[in-house]
């Protein structure tokens, strides 16, 4: 079909993802590089396509090389694709120590978040988790009590992800000086204290 094909991107595209399932990144790598390279010449550098294609390369890169090209799948107008870009451009900030930048770019993933999953959805509740441990620990009770609360309703009171965040948010209540609420939570959900 020629280099400058939607066709051809998506057999770069098919055989990155394909290699990158087998455990081969730097084949992984090659193959979304090239179909990144022809989305730029059949679509244009900003289209939405061309961005997410831009995102899994990110995502069989080196650290170095990833951040700038999560910076760019960060700007795409498609929520599914910018919220999780800018996670991991958080996650690279907090293993840098940069937990102020992390927090800045979480709160941009939960706006994203809320519009492709909704206010109340479990990928919402996953952010907001993410946000809470970069964040001061009165911030944090507000948010793993909100990300319980979804969890709660859509898994259930005894789903695990339900029990780890009845954990994350008594111990930052037993944290902030509020030992008989993470008390009355703990017994509320029958955990225990945790450590």
């Amino acid at each position: 079909y020629g280099s400058a094909d939607a066709r051809t991107a998506q057999a770069a595209r098919d055989l990155g993802l394909f290699l990158c399932n087998a455990g081969d990144k730097p084949g992984a790598r090659r193959a979304m590089a090239e179909a990144v390279r022809i989305d730029e010449k059949a679509l244009g550098a900003a289209a939405p396509e061309t961005l997410e294609d831009v995102a899994t390369l990110a995502s069989v890169s080196p650290p170095a090389e990833a951040e700038p090209l999560l910076r760019r799948a960060a700007e795409s107008p498609d929520a599914t694709v910018a919220g999780p870009a800018l996670t991991s451009l958080a996650e690279i900030h907090k293993a840098a120590g940069d937990r102020t930048g992390a927090a800045a770019l979480l709160r941009r993933a939960l706006e994203k978040a809320q519009v492709a999953d909704g206010k109340d959805g479990l990928t919402v509740a996953l952010v907001l988790n993410m946000l809470a441990a970069v964040v001061e620990p009165k911030e944090g009770v507000l948010l793993l009590s909100r990300a319980l609360a979804i969890d709660k309703a859509a898994l259930g009171p005894s789903h695990p992800q339900t029990l780890r965040d009845v954990r994350k948010l008594s111990s930052l209540l037993r944290e902030t000086g509020r030992t008989s609420e993470a008390t009355q939570l703990e017994r509320q959900f029958k955990t225990g204290p945790s450590h």
